[in-house]
């Protein structure tokens, strides 16, 4: 009998074990994300008044030059530069290729309220009743969200994330329920952070700061990356107007990826939107098997 108890208590060493064993997988699976180097994410968004050959191809030099440090840019399209692109065979074909390549195709936003508010220009899209919108605004009407969507689900990719410039309290209505990603913000401090749960219209949506390239300097941004902890996003947000405006705002976009590719050659860290939440928001179902690992483990270490 003793031997046989000897057996038995083995193997529920060896189960107790292995449990632990894949508690600790699952661990390290969602711990990969703490990296020696924060997460890098550079932002563009194309502005519907910007929507025109000569913007096209600055964001073409833009892409070019980025992918010479690894940095992988998230490209935020509005619908008139969608609708630029699908109407243009090799502009369309370049797209793609930033697609596969690994740059990410997401979406922007100028909603209609936000627009009134601040004399910007709206892209035609909303969710607010029509008999809501201004006689003065009426013929600048092109859809609702899900006519927005569908317009942008065209481009090559799939959206997961987008900045949809939802600061004014009626626009919360034009958040698309398929995008899972948000992005917002302006200011310095927005630059290093972390995701965290926001709702608009009933949607649970995560989301995570970026701040405007523009607000710092080159040495403030170097500052705020070396003091970033592992794990965090420090994510810059600029538009193509913006690079294409001078000589030098283009080189210090420039200088900023040299900067980026400098401190990981890798490009493991210098990731998308959607790719820095995967890394810092863990999944559902993910936590549920680990939580339920742990829940068993502990039953087995108590009998």
């Amino acid at each position: 009998m003793v031997w046989v108890n000897k057996i038995v208590m083995r193997n529920i060493k060896i189960k107790r074990q292995w449990l632990l064993s894949t508690v600790l997988v699952l661990l390290g699976g969602i711990l990969l994300q703490a990296s020696a180097n924060p997460y890098s994410v550079f932002v563009v968004h194309c502005k519907p008044k910007n929507a025109d050959s000569d913007s096209f191809l600055k964001l073409r030099d833009m892409v070019a030059k980025a992918s010479q440090h690894q940095v992988k840019l998230t490209i935020d399209f509005t619908p008139q530069w969608a609708q630029m692109i699908l109407g243009n065979p090799v502009f369309l074909d370049l797209v793609t290729q930033w697609h596969e390549s690994g740059h990410e195709l997401g979406v922007h936003h100028h909603p209609y309220w936000v627009s009134q508010t601040r004399g910007t220009t709206w892209d035609g899209y909303t969710n607010t009743p029509r008999e809501e919108i201004s006689t003065s605004n009426a013929t600048g009407y092109l859809g609702d969200m899900d006519d927005y969507l569908l317009l942008m689900n065209q481009l090559p990719g799939t959206r997961t994330s987008g900045t949809l410039g939802i600061n004014h309290g009626q626009d919360v209505l034009d958040w698309p329920p398929a995008l899972s990603y948000s992005a917002e913000g302006h200011d310095f401090d927005d630059i290093v952070g972390r995701p965290q749960v926001v709702e608009y219209s009933g949607h649970a949506v995560w989301q995570m700061n970026h701040g405007l390239f523009w607000n710092a300097a080159s040495s403030q941004l170097a500052t705020a990356y070396e003091t970033a902890e592992p794990g965090d996003i420090m994510a810059v947000v600029t538009h193509v107007s913006n690079y294409e405006q001078s000589l030098a705002n283009t080189l210090a976009v420039d200088n900023y990826f040299a900067f980026l590719g400098s401190k990981d050659p890798s490009g493991n860290s210098l990731v998308t939107v959607t790719q820095a939440m995967n890394m810092t928001v863990p999944e559902p179902a993910t936590l549920s098997l680990l939580a339920m690992c742990m829940f068993t483990v502990g039953l087995r270490s108590r009998a």
